[in-house]
Order: structure tokens, then sequence, then C-alpha cells
């Protein structure tokens, strides 16, 4: 996008900062994304729109930019550290900041006419009105300062005891924010909202109140058939712009495969258990697409790198075409970089379709992609490499590592995977081992939960500033959460219990969005169904692969040799005499062995 514009871009780096301090300029800063419509309308305008003609690439407005500003480009996906600390509410994101990096002035679009007034605006306030701004800007950091000094650890248990009231509230939002004539949440764009409905299910499972479980199917049905989802083409889009899901916006993303795979996969579980043939038909067709855009057009599979590329984009005039004539066409652009996080939930996607779909082709595409990630992304000391790019015709790394996105997701996947690989858990569990142990050494906060970059004390502007995004908090919870059953060790839950109650009061601003807190929150307060199998060898697998038939909202999958794990064995009293045999458990009740797959399943469900 960069390349449409006449403006000199400079990359995010010590480099332009010095350069803003030597000229005495103050910087433009602009994050954008290759999915991001308004972000290449204001690089290349919009055919045939006589107001928005286009910032970037207007001779007049770029020789001014480039005479007083110091111009630097952002990639959102690349830098989600930077964009996390001055989007200004969306993407494109426009701010202006002293050479120091920080913030003057903030928009999002901006079209022509207003960058004509506001760009001398900003020479004239930073000219004249210098010591003022700064002596704000002092004041502000203070405060900040001061805040954060006086945090104190959470209180564990006045957050994690009303986690009955937390549930309630994130759900009943979602309940009142729903759309009943199109489904999804409310009356203007549509977004995905996978945790949203992940919450209805998991609600539904243990209340089996019917009318969660329509208003999530009526919503994946009509994402999946109506627009929000290219079944012809494949894909999911960012959103829809209209409430019937009819016009999709930006482009396919693998975050969002990844996010809303599994949904419908556990969606398709609990309509098939109550007899909706019907609609897991439906939703699993959507399901097989998706899938099959994944690896026909994102997957790149060679000797030792198996990923998924991160998004797909395309002009206006593609978007204007028939899903009939798109799927005529060769893939538009498509951003090859790796991303860790990404590619991470694609990997604990692909292990559930692998189940569900009774499909093992794609639980050996995850184990590929997760190798790929071990091998390629997750440095000596733990840390995981946020994005590769293609340098000179190989990957290399981008530069960003240690991100509590990165650390928590790919922790989970990680254990995901030992609990549907179980050949594999030792090795997988020591490298999710090392990732956690990061994370835990760099990213703690005093309060207990986690900050989303290591410290640097010589970061450039805001990334002086740490902060500890919920949503990251809560993905890093659960793989904690996962740890401490699948290892036997009691401290990791309360680190996530720790972790989760350090937003107690916060989670309330995100209302309906607060979802994922909601979910991480019932599984930190509640026992997990714990499913043991003991056995060696592959005699195990068809017992692994009925444990994860049937839908759970909190369910462990551990596999015990009676070898190596006797002394657990033992202590828990489960009987080795017949192998392969299987328990149901929660706490320290358990069921009668379970010696069939078949009995297996119908006893987790």
């Amino acid at each position: 996008m960069a390349n449409e514009s006449k403006v000199m871009w400079r990359e995010w780096s010590d480099e332009a900062f010095a350069e803003a301090k030597a000229q005495d300029k103050p910087v433009l800063l602009g994050i954008s994304a290759v999915w991001c419509h308004w972000c290449h309308v204001m690089d290349r305008g919009m055919p045939g729109d006589p107001v928005h003609t286009g910032v970037y690439n207007n001779p007049q407005i770029a020789e001014y930019i480039n005479a007083h500003f110091i111009p630097i480009r952002v990639d959102n996906d690349q830098r989600p550290d930077i964009n996390a600390r001055y989007n200004m509410g969306g993407w494109p994101t426009t701010c202006f900041l002293t050479p120091d990096g920080d913030v003057i002035y903030g928009a999002t679009y901006l079209a022509p006419a207003q960058m004509r007034q506001l760009l001398p605006r900003v020479v004239e306030v930073w000219r004249n009105d210098r010591e003022e701004i700064l002596k704000q800007l002092r004041s502000r950091a203070e405060d900040a300062k001061r805040k954060t000094q006086g945090a104190a650890p959470a209180d564990l248990q006045s957050s994690l005891i009303n986690h009955q009231s937390i549930i309630s509230d994130v759900s009943g939002a979602i309940i009142r924010n729903y759309d009943p004539k199109h489904g999804g949440l409310g009356n203007g764009q549509k977004f995905p909202m996978s945790d949203a409905w992940a919450l209805l299910l998991a609600i539904y499972a243990q209340t089996r109140e019917q009318r969660l479980l329509d208003m999530v199917v009526k919503t994946l049905v009509a994402m999946g058939t109506k627009g929000m989802y290219d079944l012809v083409a494949g894909g999911w889009f960012r959103y829809s712009t209209t409430p019937d899901w009819s016009v999709p916006h930006f482009e396919k993303m693998l975050e969002d495969h990844g996010r809303l795979v599994p949904v419908y996969l556990h969606a398709i579980q609990l309509c098939r258990e109550t007899g909706r043939e019907d609609d897991a038909a439906t939703l699993t067709r959507v399901v097989r697409a998706s899938l099959g855009y994944l690896t026909s057009t994102l997957l790149h599979d060679e000797a030792g790198l198996t990923y998924f590329a991160g998004s797909q984009d395309a002009d206006e005039e593609y978007y204007l075409l028939s899903r009939e004539e798109r799927a005529k066409l060769p893939a538009p652009f498509i951003d090859w970089r790796l991303y860790a996080d990404w590619n991470a939930l694609a990997v604990s996607a692909l292990l559930q379709a692998g189940v569900v779909l009774d499909q093992p082709a794609y639980t050996d595409l995850a184990v590929c992609v997760w190798r790929t990630l071990v091998d390629r992304c997750v440095n000596d000391d733990g840390s995981v490499v946020h994005s590769l790019i293609s340098k000179d015709g190989a990957m290399v790394h981008a530069g960003l590592r240690g991100q509590l996105s990165d650390q928590a997701t790919l922790a989970k996947a990680g254990l995901d995977l030992a609990q549907f690989r179980p050949e594999l858990a030792a090795d997988t569990f020591a490298v999710v081992r090392r990732i956690v142990d990061f994370a835990m050494r760099e990213l703690r906060a005093p309060e207990g939960n986690f900050y989303d970059s290591p410290a640097n004390p010589n970061a450039q502007g805001m990334l002086r500033v740490r902060i500890q995004p919920i949503f990251d908090n809560c993905t890093l919870a659960e793989a904690l959460l996962v740890m401490s059953y699948l290892a036997d060790e009691a401290d990791w839950r309360h680190v996530a219990q720790v972790a989760l109650a350090a937003f107690g009061d916060e989670y309330k601003r995100y209302r309906e969005h607060a979802a994922p807190y909601a979910l991480a929150v019932m599984r930190a307060a509640q026992l997990p169904d714990e499913v043991m199998i003991v056995g060696r060898g592959s005699e195990v697998l068809p017992f692994v692969r009925a444990a994860h038939a049937t839908y759970s909202p909190w369910r462990i999958v551990r596999v015990l040799d009676p070898d190596r794990d006797a002394d657990f064995i033992a202590q828990r009293g489960y009987p080795t005499a017949r192998l392969p045999v299987a328990f149901v458990c929660r706490g320290m009740a358990c069921s009668a062995p379970v010696y069939a797959p078949e009995d297996l399943r119908a006893a987790v469900a």
C-alpha cells in the first residue's frame, strides 16, 4: 500500500525518530493493514468518487507531508504492539507524534479536504504551542505512573467467587443485543464475534436452555450462507456492512477461520446430539468449504515449512463480481507472512476438525504446522517470534518477539495437540513449558496478570508504556488451567485465577465483547470433566478420538502410560488388569472402567 502513495514513508525505527529530532519535525504515523479498505482509499482513492480521491497519492498533500513531517508507516498485523498503543479507534489510524513518540493529535480515516486543513494546523501547533503540549504530556505520564505504582495484587476471591455474576453479565449483554431477524449482534454492521457464540454454547451445554442453541445456530447459518462467508470462492470476511450479512467487507483472514471453525464444529456436535441433522449438515458444509479454502489458497507446504498465509486481499472491482465470477479468477493478493498466533489458532481448529469431521488428514496437517511453529518461531529462551517474512527467497524473523498473544496462543495450541496426539505429548509439553516460563519471567505484572510485551528501556514513544490486554490474558489463563490438569500441578491453576482476577472490574466496560473473559472465568471456577485413558501406544488412539467426539465446555483428555505414570495411576486407584481402559472423572469422583471406545463416547456425552 505504501508503494501506491507518493509519501516518503519510513519504517518504525530508532533512525526515523532520530531524523525527526534532528530536523525538529513532528511525526505522521499511519497504521494500516493489507486487508483494510479505507487504508487503500487513503493511499489511492476510490474510483469515481469526488470526495474520496486519495490522500497519500495526491502530489500536493504528499509534498507537504514530506517537507514538514517524518512519515512512518506501520502494518497493524506485523506490529500489534504499536497498534495497541497508538490506534485511534480503527483503521487506518492517522496519528501525529512528537519526535519522542508522544501523541499530539490522532484520527482514523481522513479525506483529502480534511487532511489539507489538518496538516498546517498541526505544524502551527508544534511550532507555537510546543511547551504547552510537552507540559500536558509530562502530566499525563506522571498520572499514569502513579496509578501503576499504586496497583496491588488482585484479590483472587473477590473476583472469582462471583463467577456466576460475571457469566450472567456477559451472556445477558449478548442476549439483549441479539438480532432475532438476521442473527448476530446489533442492527448495524455485523462482526463474527466467535467468542460470544462459544460462550452461549458453553452455557447451553450446562443449562440446556434451548433458545441459546437456537441463537447460535441461526447466527452461524446466516454467516455461512448469506454473504459473510463465500461458499463458492471460500473464505471468511472480517465483517459485513449490512445487518443481513449480505455485503461482506475486508479480506479473507486466517485469524477469523481459526476462531470461527471451532465454534462451528462445537455447534455441529450439539446439533447432532439433539437431532438437528439439517442444521448439522449446513454447518458442516460451511466448515468443509472453510478448510478447503485454507488448504487450497493460503497453505504453504514444502519440506520443513508448513504454514498458512496471513490473509487475502482484493480491490473494489473484485468485490463487485459475483461469487461465481470470483471463483474463476486466481486468488488476489495474498499476504504470505507467517503469523505465529494465527497459525496456532489454525492448529487448534484443525485438531478438532480431524475428529468432528472424521478426517485424520486435518490432524496430520495440524502436527506439520505445529512443527513449523516450533522450529521457526520458538527461541531457545521460550520467546515466540511474532512473524516471518520472505526475504531473498527465505523466511526470516521480522523482529518482534515475546508478545503475550503469541506466547499464549502457541501454549494453548500445544496443549491441545498433547490431548489429541498423546504420542507427541511429552515433546509438546516441554515446548509449552518453555513458552510459559518466558511469560512468567518476562511478562508477569505485579498485579498477577501479564503485560503484552517484554520490558524495553530503549523503546520509542508509547512503547515505553506497558499494558495488560484482557483478552490475551484470558488466552494464557486458559492455557495455564489446562497445564495444571495435564501436569497435575495445581499452582498453575492459581496463577491463572489471579491473572483473571486482575480484570474483575475492567471486563464490565466490554459488555458482550467480554465473552472470552467470561469463558475463562467459567473454566477457572469449575472443575473440568477429565477423561483418563490408561494404555500403551496406538491402542489408546480410538479412545482419544471418542473422548473428543462430543462437545463439552470444559474437558481435559489425558493419556496415562502404565509404566511411566504408575505412581499416579496407583494414587488414583485405577485398575490396570485389562488395557486400554478409560475413566470419566470430575475431581476425585470417577466413573466405572470403560473398555470400549463407543462406550466412552456415550459416557462423556
